[in-house]
């Protein structure tokens, strides 16, 4: 995880939003077209789940030989340690957090277009469990990663983040029909 984060900047995190609000459109467009179909979406999901769990239960010491360090106060990373940081320490948090949020959203979009009977928010309370589920096992493990109640309002709010994409998009106008008006034949010259 920690070398995605070193290439974070804000202009990657920009280009990365934007990649991911055309794929919820062009996936929206899709689907009112009927090419998306739901069997699809789950085969995405599920390969977007396989590199989430690769890339936050993969041990960094050997399983079981680290403490069980859990911080479920929000926030704690940040308010005791933070002011210890020194400022590239910060901005590797930062984009940590960054990182957190943005390996959720094509989990979010994803999920709205493999299973689109539950609804535009279901996505995020999908994220919510998933996110658990991962403190869950990391705690378990016990291989040298903390449990973090920020880890788990972060991804949330990237799995949030990528149902209200979906939401957004659909709200758009489709192509084509901006400005078309509507041929009437006159009268006189109907059949």
């Amino acid at each position: 995880m920690w070398q995605v984060v070193l290439y974070i900047s804000p202009y990657s995190v920009a280009l990365i939003l934007l990649s991911l609000l055309i794929i919820g459109v062009v996936a929206l467009r899709g689907e009112r077209n009927g090419r998306v179909t739901p069997r699809g979406a789950r085969f995405v999901l599920a390969a977007i789940v396989f590199l989430v769990l690769a890339a936050t239960l993969m041990p960094q010491q050997a399983i079981g030989s680290s403490d069980y360090t859990v911080w479920w106060i929000p926030g704690q990373g940040v308010l005791f340690d933070y002011s210890a940081m020194e400022g590239l320490e910060r901005s590797m948090y930062v984009r940590q957090q960054i990182a957190n949020l943005l390996m959720f959203v094509p989990l979010g979009i994803a999920f709205r277009f493999a299973y689109p009977k539950y609804g535009s928010w279901a996505p995020a309370i999908a994220g919510l469990l998933f996110s658990l589920s991962i403190e869950v096992m990391q705690w378990v493990m016990a291989a040298g990663r903390v449990v973090d109640i920020d880890d788990v309002i972060v991804n949330s709010a990237g799995a949030a983040l990528g149902a209200l994409i979906c939401v957004l998009a659909s709200r758009l106008p489709q192509a084509g029909r901006r400005g078309q008006r509507r041929r009437t034949v006159p009268a006189h010259r109907r059949p």
